[in-house]
């Protein structure tokens, strides 16, 4: 099935969480914050730049970008590297990619060290700025030759923008060297796996050490198997490690994990109750519990299990997430109650409120109240925005989307996300020229640009030039092989014109390991597998997509057919009912499906 991020009704699973991998590895970056306030009284009269006294109705800016030019103070070295340290915390917690950028410029003119080229490539590879982070990390090993860590990043680089033969040979020259790296060994395995060179792979593993660190090498063993798929391998070591070691913590949370890749749910669950009793003041073990609870049409049961967490504000609005997808929306507004209640932001409350009531209610204007607490000052406003033009274009009034889209826009320029809506309303309104120009105009300024480039693409998609819409998804692919949205969407519509279904279905499961718990992903699935003639694994796929929420008329719409190639003429029967009453435009083509169906 096909969706775009402008049709989306809230945001991924899992958040802004952050750069985590970034924030382990800030070494050299992390200055004390005290360091601010005596710099501001000790910086002798004359080195920084005097500031006017600004007027009433001079622009209060937002940023230290915007407040502070340092291009011409004569600063000392420490703090230098202070002011663009806090550049980059800024542009960090703002996701603003221009100021990080400049800020980890500034970091390495002022400090070209070992630990802030190791620390920059971290915060650009784990942001998926692969080719910043490659060229970052090749200047540091030209400095720094042979260091372990930037070698391991430069490999990241490589294999995640799809250059695995060159990350592979990276690796394997370093070990010519260094044939005794652990960590360059690991790395490698799991590359080798990846690329299908399962003997490679396991003639490397044999050199990891046995001794004193056999359970971090069986642990280890479990996860490589696990990350391709080798569910049933990576579980029997775990069990035998468990064996030998019962209060192995990690060990039991590894099990659950890799159950619940393999769909072995029961089996998860046992795990995660291990590792429960092992460490009981664990939030994140409760709320795995929970997970499952929910998956298992539990709510009451997860509920209790939260309570046993004590999560924080971010873990109870993951949780209502959960509960949102599991369209239990009386557990999911209740878990927002308590994020609210342990200090989360009420504006982010209010945003996710909105955005559950347009899930759960017939009337999606019913979800606008909800934003009225959020003002124009908050850093959420552009966010409402966006939630209000998804309202109205679910309503199908088209004109009022527009207007706020439009205006959004040009009050917050920067918000690529309003551009798309804005093209989007445009196309609705059967203006797709217009739109077409406002993106290309956007991408002007912002080339290469994925979002951007993907809202054009479902502009020209839904102005019927679905040609030109796949040319420009295959960029994104060529931009981005990690893409999920393009993916799916490429894959789909090959399997729509039942060509080349091999490649549809490579590129559809490419998508499902980015985001594997995608409704409409896994209908794409279950309609390649269809359309290949594999009909037991389409019926199975194509229910998995339903637990998963699935609720979209063409969704139904696929069950019906899946079910009807089966024989199951009731299932077929409940399939097209489902989709007719979703109101769809094909709304005459599912009858005449219905009344085939009653006379068989």
């Amino acid at each position: 099935m096909l969706t775009t991020a402008l049709f989306s009704v809230r945001p991924p699973k899992g958040g802004a969480a952050g750069p985590a991998a970034a924030r382990q590895r800030l070494s050299r970056l992390g200055f004390g914050i005290f360091l601010l306030a005596s710099l501001a009284f000790t910086l002798p009269i004359g080195q920084g730049r005097a500031q006017p006294v600004r007027e009433a109705s001079a622009p209060v800016p937002e940023s230290i970008a915007e407040a502070i030019d340092p291009s011409d103070w004569l600063l000392s070295p420490e703090a230098e590297h202070l002011y663009y340290y806090l550049l980059l915390t800024e542009g960090m917690a703002e996701n603003s990619q221009p100021v990080i950028s400049e800020a980890l410029q500034g970091l390495l003119k002022s400090d070209p060290s070992l630990p802030v080229f190791q620390d920059s490539a971290t915060i650009l590879l784990s942001r998926g700025e692969f080719t910043a982070a490659e060229k970052l990390a090749e200047q540091g090993l030209a400095r720094f030759s042979g260091d372990p860590l930037l070698t391991m990043l430069l490999a990241g680089a490589y294999s995640e923008s799809g250059q695995s033969a060159k990350a592979i040979s990276l690796l394997e020259e370093y070990l010519q060297k260094r044939p005794d790296a652990q960590d360059i060994i690991e790395e490698l395995v799991r590359l080798y796996l990846n690329d299908g060179q399962d003997k490679k792979a396991s003639e490397l593993l044999a050199r990891l050490p046995e001794e004193g660190m056999q359970e971090d090498s069986e642990l280890f063993r479990a996860r490589v198997l696990s990350s391709v798929g080798r569910f049933g391998e990576a579980k029997e070591n775990l069990r035998r490690l468990l064996q030998k070691r019962p209060d192995f913590f990690e060990g039991w949370m590894e099990l659950g994990l890799t159950s619940e890749r393999s769909k072995d749910l029961d089996e998860a669950l046992r795990a995660y109750e291990q590792a429960a009793q092992i460490a009981s003041d664990v939030p994140e073990v409760y709320f795995r519990i929970a997970l499952l609870q929910i998956q298992k049409k539990l709510p009451e049961e997860a509920l209790k299990t939260l309570e046993k967490a004590a999560p924080s504000p971010g873990l109870y609005i993951q949780a209502a997430l959960r509960f949102a997808d599991g369209r239990f929306f009386k557990e999911a507004h209740f878990m927002l109650e308590k994020a609210a209640a342990a200090g989360a932001n009420l504006d982010e409350i209010a945003l996710f409120t909105s955005m559950f009531k347009q899930e759960s209610s017939r009337n999606p204007l019913d979800a606008l109240p909800a934003l009225n607490s959020i003002s124009p000052a908050s850093k959420l406003y552009p966010s409402a925005l966006q939630q209000k033009v998804r309202i109205y274009l679910q309503a199908k009034q088209y004109e009022k989307a527009y207007s706020i889209a439009r205006d959004g826009r040009k009050n917050f320029p920067d918000q690529l996300e309003l551009w798309g809506l804005e093209a989007f309303t445009l196309v609705k309104l059967k203006r797709p020229g217009e739109a077409e120009k406002l993106l290309k105009n956007a991408l002007d300024h912002h080339p290469r640009d994925e979002q951007l480039m993907f809202s054009l693409a479902t502009v020209l998609d839904e102005s019927g030039r679905k040609e030109d819409a796949m040319k420009v998804m295959e960029d994104i692919i060529t931009v981005n092989p990690k893409h999920f949205q393009a993916l799916n969407y490429v894959g789909y519509t090959l399997a729509e014109k039942n060509s080349d279904l091999k490649r549809a279905h490579q590129l559809i499961l490419a998508a499902l390991e980015q985001n594997p718990d995608a409704d409409y992903i896994v209908d794409s699935l279950a309609w390649v597998q269809f359309r290949m003639g594999r009909f037991d694994e389409a019926w199975s796929t194509i229910n998995r997509c339903i637990e998963l929420g699935g609720n979209e008329p063409t969704i139904w719409e696929h069950y019906g057919d899946i079910a009807r190639a089966l024989g199951k003429y009731a299932e077929a029967i409940k399939g097209y009912t489902e989709a007719i009453l979703r109101q769809p435009d094909n709304i005459t083509e599912l009858r005449k499906k219905l009344t085939e169906m009653h006379s068989k």
